[in-house]
């Protein structure tokens, strides 16, 4: 890991206040996601945007080329097909509502942060038509369109901000539905994008569920390019400039991470010791190798920390959702027990980090 005297002014980047206080006692009543049931091998990916992948990664070394490739740990990724994004939302919202115990009428706030809704999306935004279709005729229906895999936190801390001013406010959905642009699944080398569709709500004094303790993001406007969003003969395309990743995302990636978990965990006098489940990003089996070696833990000691049980390998990277799939499996698997600490961590296109911490 580079050492923290690497910081500099840089490298801070904008960061939002301290933490959200915990007096508002807002919990996450349930979390639920949405995968499409066709699928193809990340082999086939590679293959079918060889082209892509050679010129992308053609600027780095022969050395780091080879080490893209080898160090992805995906077999699968989920397609769109006859599901689209906002089909997969809205069925991960009616499963996250179902779980709550609450009805569409209850839902006070809709945040839609999704990065990739789809070049066909039919509606200005998936939080308006949620909105209808689930009937909370009175909802306050918000989009933001950055932070990638990321924006979950800035979901949260935007949610948290409506609450703290509105009193009305009580309950909210977050969600997200991603698909890759056509010709553009292989993101390497970085990952191969899967498609998804995910929910959470957030419930103020909620009767159950993970009391939030804390949120921190950061931004860094002069990384955004490094991964971009581009139009070429119409039609949507995701630009990696591979050498911006290696050269100046990569040295601060990990730092920053660490910067704002420990922020996070000293705001409520808590340690790295203390977290019982690091809930991370499914990018790619290097990556989480780099976050396991960040938090201390040994070799093979994400097991212990609630990230074996990731469906990586056959949904691929899911942008914003893999937070809530890696989550909902340990939900499923009952490995959350009261009282236990969860932090969740990611960082996604902006450039922006965020990690969230909550209590069981």
């Amino acid at each position: 890991m580079y050492g923290l005297e690497m910081y500099g002014p840089k490298m801070y980047g904008h960061e939002m206040p301290d933490h959200e206080p915990t007096n508002m006692n807002v919990r996450i009543a349930s979390a639920a996601y949405a995968v499409p049931p066709d699928g193809e091998t990340v082999e086939a990916v590679l293959e079918r945007e060889r082209d892509r992948v050679r010129t992308t990664l053609a600027p780095l070394s022969p050395q780091a080329r080879q080490k893209a490739a080898e160090g992805l740990g995906l077999s699968r990724v989920r397609v769109c097909g006859s599901q689209q994004p906002y089909d997969l939302v809205r069925e991960a919202a009616a499963a996250a509502i179902t779980d709550a115990g609450i009805t569409g009428p209850d839902i006070n706030l809709i945040l839609d942060y999704s990065t990739f809704p789809g070049e066909n999306s039919q509606s200005l935004s998936l939080a308006h038509k949620l909105s209808a279709d689930l009937g909370a005729e009175t909802s306050m229906n918000l989009s933001f369109k950055a932070g990638g895999c990321g924006a979950l936190h800035l979901a949260i801390k935007t949610a948290l901000g409506w609450m703290r001013t509105d009193e009305t406010i009580r309950t909210a959905l977050l969600v997200t539905g991603d698909t890759a642009p056509a010709g553009n699944r292989s993101l390497l080398p970085v990952t191969v994008q899967g498609d998804a569709g995910s929910a959470v709500i957030l419930r103020r004094e909620g009767p159950e569920g993970p009391l939030l303790l804390g949120v921190e993001a950061m931004t860094l406007g002069h990384l955004h390019d490094a991964i971009a969003l581009v139009k070429t003969n119409g039609h949507l395309e995701i630009k990696v400039d591979a050498l911006r990743i290696e050269n100046e995302v990569m040295p601060i990636y990990y730092l920053n991470l660490y910067r704002l978990v420990q922020k996070v965990l000293a705001a409520s006098s808590l340690s790295l010791h203390d977290v019982d489940h690091f809930i991370y990003s499914n990018i790619s089996r290097r990556d989480r190798d780099g976050f396991r070696r960040m938090v201390g833990l040994p070799e093979g000691g994400l097991s212990e920390g609630g990230l074996a049980l990731t469906p990586m390998a056959e949904y691929g990277h899911t942008f914003a959702s893999d937070l809530v799939i890696n989550y909902v499996h340990l939900r499923r698997e009952g490995r959350i027990r009261p009282g236990q600490l969860l932090l969740f961590a990611s960082a996604g296109i902006g450039f922006m980090w965020g990690v969230t911490l909550a209590r069981a």
